[in-house]
Formats: structure tokens, sequence, C-alpha cells
């Protein structure tokens, strides 16, 4: 399915309504879908994710808001529902509202009005203030919102989750992800650096006392914790200690980053039980292409960047690539290349070069715009990145670096050391 063209489910038990809505937009370029019962509604969306869904109120069975009701509870209404009905009362249209339904349409229903909803629907899902990139792709892409909600299960009803996963697999944006799905509201949204908070404390009172500071000033929406890898084990254990004996409330969610080569003894058991994997970007090497596509649509819209377009050469040579820096180093490189003021087409040369400049986790080590930098800045990023790839060739062995690079080992470890470079001594 291209990602522009909208798929509808329309669910209603009376045939003439939903066999009209269909016809209507159908004539329209829709795809659609109908069912006249919730039965077969579920089963058709499990095979299919609706960008919309129109849901009649009375039918036999299991009625329209029962199934809103369902869907609400286990938190998988991930479009916009637009309620039909030919005689409701305010109460029940109150009640759709509250259960997540965006509209409510009358019968008999004019074709004014079924498009006036319509618009409205996509306008509002098109317009999400705030959305990242992450956030963006799993919702225009079909075949990646398969994959990732195949992965989560039934990690998004969890109140507490490890979300463990590789560097770059966007462990945050998953969290944030995940919150979106069920709260509205994104300043509720609380990030803490358990890494900072260690760093900045010491003691490990000190370090108690400001996580539970940190913690007390949310009431209600989603606590994400990072560092937690970084911490030792009597500070892993007393965040759990903290996180588990506190009496938070039940509206809020904890979500607790974990880094995919974590080794903590005695922990294994807890984040397995509560663990949510994010997989490598290696996995789904085949959806390269559509993901380079709504990257490139994503920085257009958002950022203002010229739109390019990656020649077909070199989309075959990233569905080849291992990208050690997953899903953060493809937007990375996305963004570095339509920064570049260069021909509409992205070219294997051009893709070469934005990676050579990716250090070993794909992050990018030369600013795109180091143009605009001075002489010394310039000559300082540019050493930082020849000598990290340098590095990285070698092994990380500093005297095979020094042979290779020309420098007297002493100069060669000053140097690394003034560009804040990690290396094995």
């Amino acid at each position: 399915m291209s990602i522009e063209k909208k798929h509808i489910l329309i669910i209603d038990d009376e045939l003439e309504i939903r066999t009209v809505i269909q016809e209507i937009l159908s004539e329209e370029g829709y795809s659609t879908e109908i069912a006249e019962s919730a039965m077969e509604a579920e089963t058709k969306i499990k095979n299919k994710t609706p960008d919309l869904v129109f849901l009649d109120i009375w039918m036999p069975d299991v009625d329209g808001i029962s199934l809103l009701k369902k869907w609400s509870k286990e938190h998988s209404i991930n479009f916009p529902v637009i309620m039909i009905s030919g005689h409701a009362t305010i109460e029940t249209a109150i009640e759709a509202t509250k259960l997540g339904a965006i509209d409510f349409i009358e019968k008999p229903i004019s074709m004014e009005k079924l498009f006036d909803a319509l618009n409205g629907a996509f306008d509002l899902k098109d317009s999400i203030s705030n959305e990242d990139i992450l956030s963006y792709i799993l919702r225009k892409s079909k075949t990646m919102s398969d994959i990732f909600n195949a992965t989560l299960g039934d990690s998004i009803s969890r109140k507490k989750l490890f979300i463990v996963g590789e560097n770059g697999t966007e462990k945050y944006g998953w969290a944030r992800y995940l919150h979106l799905r069920t709260n509205k509201d994104e300043s509720n949204f609380k990030n803490i650096h358990l890494n900072m908070l260690s760093a900045d404390h010491k003691e490990v009172d000190a370090f108690k006392s400001n996580i539970l500071e940190e913690i007390n000033a949310i009431k209600t929406g989603t606590l994400y914790i990072n560092g937690f890898s970084s911490l030792n084990n009597e500070r892993q254990s007393m965040v759990l200690s903290i996180i588990e004996s506190m009496k938070i409330n039940d509206d809020i969610n904890r979500f607790i980053a974990i880094d995919s080569n974590f080794d903590s003894e005695g922990l294994e058991f807890l984040i397995n039980e509560y663990c949510l994997e994010i997989p490598p970007l290696r996995k789904f090497l085949d959806e390269i292409p559509e993901l380079l596509k709504l990257c490139v649509e994503y920085f257009s819209k958002n950022e203002g960047l010229k739109t390019r377009r990656f020649s077909l050469a070199s989309q075959n040579m990233l569905t080849k690539y291992s990208w050690p820096g997953n899903i953060k180093q493809l937007i990375d490189m996305v963004h570095a290349t339509l920064t570049r003021q260069d021909k509409e087409i992205i070219n294997i040369e051009e893709i070469d070069e934005t990676l050579t400049l990716q250090g070993p986790q794909g992050n990018l080590l030369v600013q795109s715009d180091i143009m605009t930098l001075s002489m010394k800045e310039a000559k300082k990023q540019f050493e930082r990145a020849f000598l990290t790839r340098q590095l990285e060739i070698v092994d990380g062995k500093i005297s095979e670096l020094s042979r290779r690079v020309g420098m007297e080992r002493t100069n060669l470890y000053r140097k690394l050391q003034s560009l804040d470079i990690k290396y094995k001594k």
C-alpha cells in the first residue's frame, strides 16, 4: 500500500449505510473495507490497521460504544474513530468522546457531513504538535507500524517496563510513543537522567533524595528513566527499590531504559519479566527504502529542508549495510544529506562520504555545517572524525594506530585525550 493512500474501515450493521459510504469513499480514491459486526471489524483491523474508522453505535451483539470501550481499555486505538448513529443521546455522544472518538455524525448521512468529519479527522491526525520522527514513521508506514505493534505485544498496557535495545534504537522515542498512545499531554512525560544525578551526588543518601524529588514532581503520565545501565549494582537496586516501594499513582507509567549489553547479577529475571526489546534496524533491512522516503518527507515538512531522492543503487547499498547505529544512524544520515546543497539525486558516492563521517555507533562525527565553523573548530572536528574512524579500523590498538597515522604514542595519547576519544588503555 502506498503511504499516501488512506485506508478506511466502515462498521455498520445496515447494509445500505455501509455500502453507500464505501462507494462514496472509493470514488474519492480511498482504500475501503466494510464490516457488519464488532467481531468482523476486529478481524479486519487485526489483518490491516485502518487510518480511520466509521463506527455505528447501535449494532446487535456488541454495540459501538462497547467496542470503543474495549479498544480504549486495551489502549489499541491508534486510528481516529468517527461515530455514526440515527438516534443517539447527548450522554452517548459525550461517553463516546471520552472513550476516544473524535467526531459524531447522525443518520441520514449527507455527503457534506461525511466529508467534514473525514477531513477533520485527517487534519487532526496529520497535525500532531511536536511529533518526533519515530512517531511520524510509525504513523505513516503500515509496514513499520505492524512490525513494531507486533514487538509491543501486551507491553502497551504495562505500567512498568524495561525498554531494552542497542545504541541508536531510540529507546527514548519508544517511551514517548507509548506515552502518547494513552496521554494527549506531552508535558507530563518526565525524563530522569540517573547518570547525571549520580555524577552530581556522590553520596548515596543525596542521590536517593534527588531521585525521590524528581519522582514526586510527576502526578500523572509517564516516568522515563535513563542512565540505569551506567549505575553500579548498589544504585541500580536502590532505584528499583524506590520505584517498587513508593505509592506511585496508578496513572503513572514507569519505563526504564536498558542497554542490550547490560549485565547485572540478580536483576535478569526482573528485567525479562517486564521487558520490551526494541529490534535493531538490521532485522528489517527490506524496509530501508520506505524509511528513507519517510525521513525525507518528515524533514521536508518539519524543517523545510530540500526534498531529495535516493538513487536505486544507493537504496540497494543501504539495504545491505549493517547499521551499527540503528535507526538513529539512518535518521542522522538522511538529515546530513538533505542539508547539503547538492543535486536532487543522492548517489552512492555521497552515501559513502556521509557514512564515513559517522562514528562506530552511527553518530555523526563532523557537523553538516562545518563550512560555517572557524578553522580551529573545523580542524578539531576533522581530527576527531579521522582518529575515531582509524581507531575503529585497528580495533582500538594504540600501537597499531600510532604506526598507521604516523604519530609518536605519547603525543597520540595526548591528542586522543584532548579530543575526548575513548580508547583501550
